[in-house]
Formats: C-alpha cells, sequence, structure tokens
C-alpha cells in the first residue's frame, strides 16, 4: 500500500514544475505591463510663506510649486486644510486640489488629492513635507518635501 502511494504521490509531484510554469504565463500574459510613463514621478520643492495661506517656492531642477491653503478648521494638535497647487516643471504645468493637515507636534504636512488641470490632469498627488524654520525675510515658515505624481491613476 505504502509503494501505491508513493508512486501516485511521484506521479503527482511530477506534473508540479509545468503546473506552475503554465500558472506563471498565464498570470504574466494577463497582467498589464507597466510602463515608464506611469511610474510615480518624485518632485522634491521648499516652499516659502509670502503671505496668509500662499507659499512660493522651487521645485525639482529648475521649476516652480506656488500654493494656496484654505478652509482651514483646527482639531486639537492638527491643522486641517484644502489647498491648490500649481507645478510647473519642465516645461509642463498643472493644477491640483488638495487636502491635508500640519500635525503641530512632529511638524509634518501630508496632502492628497488629484490634477485638475494641465498635464497628468486625473493623475492622484500626494505630498508629504515638514516645516524647516522661518524664512528670513518674510518671518513665515518654510516647508521642504516632495510632490509625487501618480500618472496611471487617472486609468
Amino acid at each position: 500500500m505504502f509503494k501505491k502511494f508513493r508512486s501516485h504521490r511521484r506521479e503527482c509531484l511530477a506534473g508540479m514544475p509545468l503546473l506552475l510554469l503554465v500558472s506563471l504565463l498565464a498570470t504574466l500574459a494577463v497582467a498589464t505591463p507597466a510602463s515608464a510613463s506611469n511610474a510615480a514621478i518624485a518632485v522634491p520643492f521648499e516652499k516659502h510663506w509670502v503671505g496668509p495661506g500662499h507659499y512660493v517656492g522651487t521645485a525639482g531642477d529648475g521649476g516652480t510649486i506656488e500654493m494656496w491653503v484654505y478652509d482651514v478648521t483646527f482639531v486639537g494638535n492638527i491643522q486641517q486644510f484644502k489647498a491648490t497647487l500649481e507645478l510647473s516643471l519642465n516645461g509642463q504645468s498643472l493644477t491640483a486640489i488638495l487636502d491635508g493637515h500640519f500635525n503641530f507636534s512632529t511638524a509634518r504636512v501630508v496632502l492628497n488629492g488629484m490634477v485638475v488641470d494641465g498635464w497628468l490632469t486625473g493623475a492622484q498627488v500626494h505630498e508629504e513635507s515638514r516645516y524647516t524654520g522661518d524664512d528670513e525675510n518674510t518671518g513665515g515658515p518654510v516647508f521642504a518635501g516632495t510632490v509625487r505624481l501618480m500618472p496611471g491613476s487617472d486609468d
């Protein structure tokens, strides 16, 4: 009986590598290949307060960033707000609408939203930044971080 079981087990296992290979190939054939055009674009920036709710700065290599903050509320140690972001980079420009918050304990900002006009319309936007100090000219806060644009998210 044990020999019969071992023989049957050997027969089943013999087909296993082929089954795994076929399954793998089928999965690869169905999966949508990721293209470089759908890869997230990370843009480092630094923005300075220039007036109430208005920030201006540099982005990437020679680009600009501008942000207007509005609908500000406070919940405990968190400032919640909406923002309009304008980003220009390598001859491309976009406008995004974002929801975000600033945590006074960690000095960190997180924003999420979508490109509503221009380059990459419909793409998701994620910004993370941190307060780095006060601007010596305006006395207002300075933030540095990264804007991530996800072009494939508009599909």
